[in-house]
């Protein structure tokens, strides 16, 4: 791995973010942008869903059979391996939960929803219990025409009571993302998979906006932060891989 890699990383991870956030300052609405029944906004649905419990488990298991495969084994390699990853994901989940509770930052479709006189006010939203919360959005959802908001993304939107900042989706991705590109890197793996994994972590970041779940703020620091994460925790693994290398040269 180079050095240029530790700036190349977070670059291709956070600037096309960060576009977002300029869009926004232009007064660019992310949401309502797409036809929600049309398949970019299926598009952008899968992307998040590549971060639930079943898809999230396939990117690590394949990513880590990617990053794995071929490397010299050494005594309690792998062990040292999914520890990092997992500190680094278990950080960011952390971070994610503290913020949301400080912040307290509605979500844009609930603004929207209650511009459209379907929902009460943000605060009135919000100051109830999560499970009355999704009974509210179930009500205030079931006279909404398919075309206008597909049942798929009224179920979604009951699935995400909580507050909008910062990104779990954003975050998660962007940790993986970071922490697997500097493996990557310094595994002299080919630069499609860096690309590749890059351009899923930034779909996953704007499918958030897109669907009306976060706003570009959110996805930003929520990039930042899982950048950071996971190049901490790559760092960590190398920096203890490099040791062992030195190690075993040492020995007569």
């Amino acid at each position: 791995m180079k050095p240029r890699h530790l700036f190349l990383v977070p670059l291709i991870l956070i600037l096309p973010v960060a576009i977002a956030s300029l869009g926004y300052h232009w007064h660019w609405h992310w949401f309502p942008l797409l036809d929600l029944d049309n398949a970019p906004a299926l598009f952008a649905y899968s992307m998040t869903l590549s971060l639930d419990e079943i898809g999230i488990a396939v990117i690590l298991a394949v990513l880590s059979i990617l990053v794995l495969r071929g490397w010299r084994r050494r005594p309690y390699q792998y062990a040292v391996f999914f520890f990092c990853l997992m500190v680094a994901l278990g950080s960011a989940f952390v971070t994610k939960s503290v913020a949301k509770q400080y912040f307290k930052e509605p979500r844009p479709y609930v603004i929207w929803l209650a511009e459209e006189g379907r929902l009460t006010n943000s605060n009135n939203f919000y100051a109830q219990l999560p499970l009355t919360r999704e009974q509210w959005l179930s009500d205030s959802l079931k006279s909404m025409p398919e075309e206008e908001v597909p049942k798929w993304l009224k179920l979604h939107w009951q699935d995400e009571v909580s507050y909008s900042f910062p990104s779990g989706h954003s975050i998660a991705a962007m940790t993986i993302a970071s922490f697997y590109c500097l493996l990557f890197a310094y595994r002299r793996r080919s630069n499609w998979l860096i690309a590749g994994l890059s351009l899923w972590a930034v779909a996953v970041c704007y499918s958030r906006l897109l669907l009306g779940l976060h706003w570009p703020i959110d996805i930003l620091a929520s990039s930042v932060a899982g950048v950071t994460f996971g190049m901490l925790g790559a760092g960590a693994f190398i920096y203890w891989d490099r040791r062992e290398i030195r190690a075993v040269s040492r020995k007569p």
